[in-house]
Order: structure tokens, then sequence, then C-alpha cells
């Protein structure tokens, strides 16, 4: 009987070992996350979310198929679906935001010291009049550090 009981002891903590060593892998992969900062000097829509002016910080996960975008304060948290994904090396680190009379809507985020930008595509009829029609693309300087 207490051979049995060794042998348990042993199968518990060769589990236990797996366990920390998957959590650990799971903890090093979410680490490889992008993550930027950027402040919003007017009120912008984000696929189907309206964010207003303000500081945000957005987090991409090495994994996942959606971005959160959460503003300085905690008071706004928004998912916002990943983008077409594209290779960049060249341009500033910005949000791109087109503009027509008083409606922006995010376009691109460009982040080229990751050599990644994401393009958000028009996915309503409106959205796609406004990126045919727009006035102005402006630049919104965004802050990128790995997570």
């Amino acid at each position: 009987m207490k051979i049995k009981t060794i042998r348990h002891a042993i199968a518990v903590r060769i589990f236990a070992l797996v366990l920390l060593a998957t959590c650990g892998f799971a903890a090093s992969a979410n680490a490889q996350g992008l993550s930027a900062r950027f402040t919003l000097p007017y009120e912008v829509h984000w696929g189907k979310n309206i964010l207003p002016a303000g500081s945000y910080a957005i987090h991409f996960g090495s994994t996942a198929n959606v971005a959160v975008i959460q503003s300085a304060n905690g008071e706004t948290a928004v998912f916002a679906p990943v983008p077409i994904k594209a290779s960049s090396e060249k341009g500033p680190a910005a949000i791109f935001v087109m503009v027509r009379g008083n409606e922006r809507m995010v376009r691109s985020l460009n982040l080229p010291a990751r050599g990644v930008s994401f393009i958000y595509k028009p996915e309503t009829n409106a959205e796609r009049e406004l990126l045919a029609k727009a006035d102005q693309v402006v630049a919104v300087p965004v802050i990128t550090a790995v997570k």
C-alpha cells in the first residue's frame, strides 16, 4: 500500500509540473502581444465602436482575433476585430483617420518599428462612401511597447 501512495504522489507531482509548464508557455506566448498608446483629439468610429476624444491603449494578443482598446481612465473598453495585417517598415507610427465633414473613421494603424500595419476595411455602405469621399486623412501618433 505504501508503494501505491508513492506512485500516486509522483503522478500528482508530474501532473502539477506539466500544468505549471503549460501555464508558463501560455504566459510567454501572451507576452509576445503588441501594445500601443494614443490620444484621440476628437471622436472617431473604429469599426462598429465610437470612441470619444481621450487617451487610450490598444493591445493585440498573440493569438486572439480581436484587439482590446481601453481608455486611460478605465471607463471605456471595446473590442475591435483584428483587420488585414500587412508588412510595414516605413512611415510614422500612427493611426490614420479618414475625415469627411464631422465624421472620422479609423482606416489603419501603422507600426513600422514592429514591421506591421493593420488596415481596417470599410464594413458598411456608409463607411465605403466615407472612404470614397474622404476630404483628408489625419495621422494620430501612437507609442508602441512590447508587453
